[in-house]
């Protein structure tokens, strides 16, 4: 039978009531200890072990707790020193109520009592840094909108989006089969099978308005994402951070080329008229002599005014 050990959050929880206890439980045997937190003597020593290589900063020797459970009894040896509170900073307070704020956002208004103690805790964060006003911190993705996704993406049923889509600077109604959430660079994107252009694309999560559960059979291509990408190749003229940023190359030089990918040719180039004189594009030629021909009309215009 395989052994059960305890869920990571669990756990963190148990290690940081353990050290206050044994401090003043000195000598108490691994297996009352474990009887106190209702766990196996083979996970408490688990956690002991965990805790004998945790201490202060600096984890030398010297820093590392002192910790002794060999005999069956455990005794922490440099317990004055780790029984003195940390203190919390400003910066480290403000981080933690913006996480908090974050985390209730994120909890179904159903749940009072997980509510009441974040707020609870805030309060107290508050106090304690002295923080004269409530800190807030808006997800970037909707919470309605992230439980339909993950429910449709769950169940295979089909989504009704709303979506803003800046390459074309237009707000559209589509019918999607969602696939699955991918992460990138902290950024969340939905690949999915959209039934309104008939291929697959990638929505940004932040950009979907709107989203809801519809009735679509399962009739997706089996054709490869990755096959239905244009390649592009660009060369880096003036290496700045708008550019790294806008085509995901964080390692950028002058004068050299990098090969990218994406599903819109209105994104290329839209992409290469807004990088001015900092990148030229090498190919494909079709969007290379599109992008001439808008940027030559643009300074049509200019001269017309």
């Amino acid at each position: 039978m395989a052994k059960r050990f305890s869920a990571p959050l669990e756990r963190t929880a148990r290690l940081l009531d353990l050290v206050p206890y044994i401090n003043t439980h000195q000598g108490i045997s691994i297996k009352e200890l474990s009887g106190v937190f209702k766990v196996s003597s083979t996970q408490m020593v688990s956690d002991l072990t965990t805790l004998w290589m945790c201490g202060l900063p600096g984890y030398t020797p010297l820093e590392l707790m002192d910790l002794d459970f060999e005999s069956g009894f455990v005794t922490i040896n440099n317990a004055p020193t780790l029984s003195k509170p940390r203190s919390i900073s400003f910066d480290e307070g403000v981080a933690l109520l913006l996480g908090l704020d974050l985390l209730r956002s994120s909890i179904s208004s159903d749940r009072r009592d997980l509510i009441e103690r974040i707020d609870s805790l805030s309060e107290r964060l508050s106090t304690l840094i002295k923080l004269p006003s409530a800190l807030s911190a808006t997800a970037p993705v909707n919470e309605q909108i992230s439980r339909a996704v993950l429910k449709s993406i769950k169940s295979q049923t089909g989504l009704q989006i709303v979506y803003h889509s800046l390459y074309r600077d237009e707000i559209t109604t589509r019918e999607i089969f969602p696939i699955e959430i991918i992460d990138n660079h902290s950024q969340q994107y939905l690949s999915a099978y959209c039934y309104t252009a008939q291929d697959f694309r990638q929505f940004k999560l932040d950009r979907v308005q709107s989203a809801q559960i519809i009735n679509i059979e399962k009739t997706v291509p089996a054709t490869s994402i990755d096959s239905k990408k244009i390649p592009f190749i660009v060369s880096v003229i003036k290496p700045t951070r708008e550019i790294a940023e806008r085509f995901n190359q964080p390692r950028l030089k002058p004068t050299t080329n990098f090969e990218s990918a994406s599903y819109s040719k209105q994104w290329i180039e839209r992409s290469i008229l807004a990088s001015g004189s900092a990148v030229a594009l090498q190919s494909p030629p079709e969007i290379r002599i599109s992008v001439a021909e808008m940027a030559q009309s643009m300074l049509d215009r200019y001269k017309a005014g």
